[in-house]
């Protein structure tokens, strides 16, 4: 395992519940938008990526048959399983998987979904292609992601910054960049969807464990961004509060059949 995937573990191993609990994580429109776009059948077998909290597992788990809800992180796993029991939902399993290399033989799921955590890869193409591999003919492979400005100097900032808060933080890629590795993995992409996602400032410091700082560090970074990135993120002001937007993108592409 290399040193990037370690700093995944450490990051959100540390933190797994402030993930799981997270209401941010928990729902939204783009979480909302990809249940209605897959069109989830009873019969189905699901694959999610990277789970994370395990809300995207959660939100497909009452419309189909199982979901295997899969990280590297031993901890948020162990967590998935405390909220799938909370949620009396016996057909969510987990397991421990390496999205840039599946243990699971090709063809062997009606949907695979990636929520909020591609940014994390060290090799997102080889992610995809993982993706697309396990999939099978006539299925779907669905991210939701952040994105990225295509102005590269923006990117690049943003990247920057949200590496200061999260150092298992790789690559918000943009718009282009997605729909090319979606390409480049034989998924014909449907219609693409972005939103952009309100976050508090202080929740999306608290939930990473940053300490003063870095909370510090990261509030000059926001408001004293350049104009094409405080165009992207558009951060405002409410007293003490802070909020900003974090653009999302939903992208599902279909397996030829």
């Amino acid at each position: 395992m290399n040193d990037q995937k370690r700093n995944v573990q450490a990051q959100f191993g540390a933190h797994a519940e402030n993930y799981v609990r997270s209401a941010v994580f928990a729902s939204g429109e783009s979480l909302t938008a990809l249940v209605c776009m897959a069109q989830p059948q009873p019969t189905w077998e699901v694959l999610d990526v990277a789970t994370g909290g395990g809300h995207c597992a959660f939100a497909f788990a009452p419309h189909v048959r199982s979901v295997i809800a899969t990280d590297i992180t031993r901890p948020m796993l162990e967590a998935v399983e405390r909220g799938a029991r909370e949620r009396s939902l016996s057909n969510v399993r987990t397991e421990f998987a390496d999205a840039e290399s599946l243990p699971y033989p090709d063809a062997s799921f009606d949907l695979v979904t990636c929520r909020v955590a591609a940014h994390h890869f060290g090799e997102v193409g080889l992610a995809v292609h993982e993706m697309a591999r396990v999939c099978k003919p006539g299925g779907l492979v669905a991210v939701i992601d952040g994105i990225a400005p295509n102005d590269q100097a923006a990117a690049d900032e943003m990247n920057a910054w949200e590496g200061i808060r999260d150092r298992s933080h790789v690559r918000l890629l943009t718009i282009d960049e997605w729909s090319r590795l979606y390409s480049e993995a034989k998924l014909e992409t449907l219609p693409i969807q972005t939103y952009a996602l309100a976050l508090d400032f202080d929740d999306h410091m608290q939930r990473a464990g940053c300490n003063m700082q870095t909370v510090e560090q990261m509030r000059t970074g926001l408001l004293q961004s350049s104009p094409s990135l405080y165009n992207w993120l558009r951060p405002r002001q409410n007293g003490a509060q802070i909020m900003f937007d974090w653009p999302l993108i939903v992208i599902v592409g279909r397996k030829a059949p």
